[in-house]
C-alpha cells in the first residue's frame, strides 16, 4: 500500500505552526509497512484541498488528512474532502449530541457554530473522538481511501493508534514491516561517504540515504519485508557492511554529543572546556543532550584580546587545554583557539587541542565562521577528538 499525507491549515504555510503531525504519521506508517510517497501542506481553501486530495488519490491508495475539522468558517477540510469524493455533506445528530455532551462534561456551553462539526461526507465511516470535539471520518470508494484526522496533535495520535491502525491491520490486511535504522558518522565528507557506499545507495531494498548537518552524517537504512524479523535481518546486514567500510568514522546508533557524554560517564572521567567564543559551541552541544553536563568540571570562555596567526592559535589552544585541566583537576581538557582571518577566502583556521593522561592530540581545520554552522563544525571536531580517544583509537 502507498500513502500520502496532507497537512491542512494556513498557519502551516505561514510558518507560525510547525507540522509535527506529518512526521509522526510518517513514522507510524513506516512501522506498519505502508510506503509513504509524498507529504504536502495546504491552506484553508475548499477547492485547493479538494484538488490536492483528488491528485493524491491518483498516486496513492491511502490519503491521510490532518487539520481543519474545527467549528469556525476557516475549517473547511470536510467540505474539501466531500468535493473531492463527490459526496455531499450529511448531518449526524448523534455526533452533535456527543459534541454537546463533551462540552457539558467540561462545564462549558456549546456554541451554535459547533454544529458544523456534525457534518461528514455522505456514506463516510465516522471515527468518534473521545479526546476532543472534532469527529473524524473515513471515506472508501473506487478511487481509494481518505482518512481525515484532527489537527490537534494528541487527538490525532490517539485516533491514529486506536482507530486507524486497527483498520489498516484488520480490514486492509497490512502485515508488512518497514524499519529504519540510523547510523551516525563523522570525520569524512558527505561525498566521500557517498562514494564508499554508492552501491548500497543504488539498491532498492534496503534503501540507504545520507543527511549532513554540522559535519556529522546520518546514514539511514530502510528495509521493507513481510515480517519484522526479516526486516531487522536486512538492516543488520547492511549496517554491518557500512560499519566495515567506514570503520572508525562510524559513531554508532546515537548522535556524537550523546556518545561522548555516555563514554565519559561509563569511564568515570571528567572534562574541562576552554572556549574562545561566547557562543561556546562545544559546551552547547553537550548541554543539549541528556547527561551531557554531568561530567564537565568547568568551562572557561576567554576570547582573545588581540588577533593571533595560525601558529599562535595552535600554541594558545594547547596552553588553554593544560590550564583548565590544572584549574579544575579534570581528567581531560579540551580547548579551541581561532586564528585571525587574513586571506580572501573567508575561512578561519581553528586549532583544537585535547589534553589526556596518555598524551595530547591537536588538529587544525579551516571553517567559515561568518555563519553559525561554522561554529557547530568546531563542536563536531572537538567532540570527535574526545570520542576517538575514549574508544581507544590511536592518535
Amino acid at each position: 500500500m502507498q500513502a500520502e499525507i496532507i497537512a491542512i491549515g494556513s498557519e502551516l504555510l505561514l510558518g507560525t505552526t510547525v507540522d509535527t503531525n506529518s512526521a509522526y504519521l510518517a513514522r507510524q506508517l513506516a512501522r506498519a509497512g505502508v510506503e509513504l510517497v509524498r507529504k504536502s501542506s495546504v491552506g484553508d481553501h475548499t477547492e485547493t484541498i479538494a484538488a490536492m486530495v483528488s491528485e493524491a488519490l491518483l498516486r496513492a491508495d491511502l490519503v491521510i488528512c490532518t487539520g481543519g475539522l474545527g467549528p469556525t468558517l476557516d475549517d473547511v477540510t470536510r467540505e474539501g474532502v466531500a468535493l473531492a469524493m463527490e459526496r455531499p455533506l450529511e448531518f449526524h445528530q448523534t455526533l452533535l449530541d456527543q459534541i454537546e455532551a463533551r462540552f457539558t462534561a467540561m462545564g462549558r456551553t456549546m456554541s451554535p457554530s459547533n454544529r458544523r462539526q456534525a457534518f461528514v461526507p455522505t456514506g463516510a465511516r465516522i471515527i468518534e473522538n473521545p479526546r476532543g470535539t472534532a469527529p473524524s471520518f473515513l471515506v472508501e470508494d473506487d478511487q481509494g481511501t481518505v482518512i481525515v484526522l484532527p489537527g490537534v496533535p494528541y487527538e490525532m495520535r490517539y485516533l491514529f493508534e486506536n482507530a486507524v491502525m486497527p483498520y489498516l491491520r484488520d480490514e486492509r490486511g497490512i502485515t508488512d514491516a518497514i524499519l529504519v535504522k540510523t547510523v551516525h558518522a563523522t570525520g569524512l565528507g558527505e561525498s566521500v561517504i557517498g562514494e564508499m557506499i554508492a552501491d548500497l545507495m543504488a539498491q532498492a531494498n534496503p534503501s540507504v540515504g545520507i543527511s549532513a548537518k554540522q559535519a556529522r552524517y546520518e546514514i539511514r537504512i530502510t528495509a521493507q519485508a513481510s515480517s519484522q524479523a526479516e526486516a531487522e535481518a536486512m538492516l543488520a546486514t547492511t549496517e554491518a557492511t557500512i560499519r566495515e567500510r567506514l570503520k572508525q568514522h562510524v559513531i554508532g546508533d546515537e548522535p556524537l554529543p550523546a556518545t561522548v557524554a555516555r563514554l565519559l560517564k561509563e569511564q568515570q572521567l571528567t572534562l574541562a572546556l576552554y572556549e574562545t567564543s561566547t557562543l561556546a559551541p562545544i559546551f552547547r552541544a553537550l548541554s543539549a543532550v541528556s547527561g551531557g553536563t554531568e561530567c564537565i568540571s568547568g568551562v572557561l570562555i576567554h576570547p582573545l584580546d588581540r588577533a593571533a596567526n595560525e601558529d599562535a592559535a595552535a600554541i594558545l589552544s594547547q596552553t588553554g587545554a593544560f590550564s583548565i585541566v590544572d584549574r579544575w583537576r579534570a581528567d581531560l581538557g579540551l580547548a579551541f583557539q581561532v586564528a585571525d582571518t587574513s586571506d580572501q577566502s573567508g575561512l578561519t583556521a581553528v586549532s583544537v587541542t585535547l589534553v589526556t593522561p596518555k598524551g595530547n592530540r591537536q588538529v587544525t581545520r579551516n571553517y567559515d565562521l561568518r555563519q553559525t554552522e561554522g561554529w557547530e563544525f568546531i563542536a563536531t571536531l572537538g567532540l570527535d577528538l574526545i570520542r576517538r580517544y575514549l574508544v581507544g583509537e590511536a592518535a
